[in-house]
């Protein structure tokens, strides 16, 4: 792979010669493996030991990453001296001086994102000792900070003499700390803030979520009930079915969850899951934010408010042929989506480009992780049946519509970015307008190639 060569337009940030290094296939179904191992022995040895839960959300992240750390690792270790690494050199001497200039980056980085945190109500709360929503993230960062610290001092000085160019945002940030702004590259500095926004906004957001699932991953007596009757006589009661389903859905959001975790930690120049760049511009942050709490809390309620009067278990009470449809349904669109997310190893993540993926589903579409999740949302909702009247659920329907149209406007600002920052994606989004053509025309023969 070449070293960047020209500049994007759009975001200002070197856009890549040749194509970007692709995980295999095989990383992501590691990282799961990882994690069900990881399940396995929190249910077996947890109680024994009473961890907390952010002990065991990290545990679990550790499961899920490590394989993937491994397998890349060996992927980039196999591809041939001759073939170089995207950024990366062998030829650099170490230096100190300019390891400290970026571990001082890193300080002011994470004592601006510390005020930040401080600062806004939202994290303010959760900052203290007796908790809040986001306590155990906070908990965890206070025991296990240091430790990291010292890692990603080890890291910096052993990665900076690999690097084709190291005066990258830590260190020009760090320049900015010490007063000195001669040569400092700006659009470097704002890309290094703009993807530590993303980590800051999402990490103890999806570190959260992962921790208040852990509870659902116990395997419990009922669940092995509901199994015992759907093995022995092939049907199990209506609420057996329910638990097994409420189990599985925890599961697979679960196995999202700890990947998109992991990928907001490990941002790794040496396994190539480095951010390549962050989204620069206000539309894309803002169709992203409103998806997520605390935006979404407002927004639904206020706007978007699809899911009516109940959801699918409660309106399909009566009709028990189609609420196994329907919970079949929703768990299929479920692993789709949880798909998509492996497809990604270490490197999902919102709002930044970090690699084009091809894999998986985004073999059929180019985003079939918002499809299939507003899928899922349409079965979970059922919005179309409201109790309260036709007219409410010809409201519910114009509701979910307007969130697809948000989901598709995040869509066209992702392609944007990656399209001027990776000839890549505008190679793979041909493939796929050349690939959809074929199945219109039921051409499923091999898969025509744009050189």
């Amino acid at each position: 792979m070449a070293s960047p060569k020209n500049k994007d337009s759009a975001a200002g940030i070197p856009v890549a010669a040749k194509p970007d290094f692709i995980p295999s296939s095989l990383t992501g179904w590691l990282g799961v493996a990882g994690f069900v191992l990881g399940v396995v022995c929190l249910n077996v040895f947890g109680p024994k030991f009473d961890l907390h839960r952010y002990w065991e959300g990290l545990i679990l992240m550790g499961f899920t990453s490590v394989p993937m750390l491994v397998c890349d690792a060996l992927i980039l270790r196999m591809r041939g001296k001759g073939t170089p690494v995207d950024g990366m050199t062998r030829r650099r001497a170490y230096s100190v001086p300019r390891t400290l200039v970026k571990l001082l980056g890193l300080f002011g980085t994470l004592t601006l994102l510390a005020l930040l945190f401080w600062v806004f109500p939202e994290y303010n709360g959760s900052l203290s000792p007796e908790g809040g929503f986001y306590s155990n993230f906070f908990t965890l960062c206070r025991f296990a900070g240091p430790w990291v610290l010292g890692v990603c001092a080890v890291y910096f000085f052993f990665v900076d003499a690999r690097l084709d160019d190291p005066h990258d945002g830590y260190w020009y940030f760090g320049r900015v700390m010490l007063l000195s702004f001669d040569g400092v590259d700006w659009v470097k500095v704002k890309n290094h803030l703009r993807t530590w926004a993303v980590k800051g906004f999402f990490l103890p957001l999806m570190f959260t979520f992962l921790c208040d699932n852990l509870p659902g991953l116990h395997w419990r007596e009922g669940h092995a009930e509901a199994l015992r009757q759907v093995f022995a006589s092939g049907e199990a009661s209506l609420g057996a079915l329910q638990m097994l389903h409420h189990w599985a859905h925890n599961f697979l959001f679960s196995i999202d969850l700890a990947f998109v975790a992991c990928g907001y930690v490990l941002t790794l120049r040496l396994v190539q899951s480095h951010v390549r760049s962050a989204e620069p511009t206000m539309l894309g942050w803002t169709a992203a934010l409103m998806c997520y709490l605390p935006f979404w809390k407002m927004i639904g309620d206020l706007y978007l408010g699809y899911w009516s009067d109940g959801n699918w278990e409660s309106k399909l009470t009566n009709n028990r042929e189609m609420l196994y449809v329907c919970g079949a349904g929703i768990l299929i669109f479920e692993i789709i989506f949880v798909w998509a997310t492996i497809s990604f190893g270490l490197r999902f993540s919102n709002l930044t480009h970090r690699g084009v993926v091809t894999k998986g589903p985004y073999y059929f579409t180019k985003h079939p992780a918002y499809i299939s999740k507003l899928c899922a949302f349409f079965l979970i909702a059922l919005p179309w049946i409201d109790g309260r009247g036709p007219d409410f659920g010809l409201r519910n329907l114009f509701m979910l519509a307007g969130l697809g149209l948000v989901y598709w406007i995040r869509a066209k600002t992702e392609e944007r970015n990656l399209s001027s920052m990776d000839p890549a994606y505008g190679m793979y989004a041909e493939e796929i307008r050349l690939r959809h053509r074929r199945w219109l025309r039921l051409d499923f023969s091999g898969v025509h190639k744009v050189s």
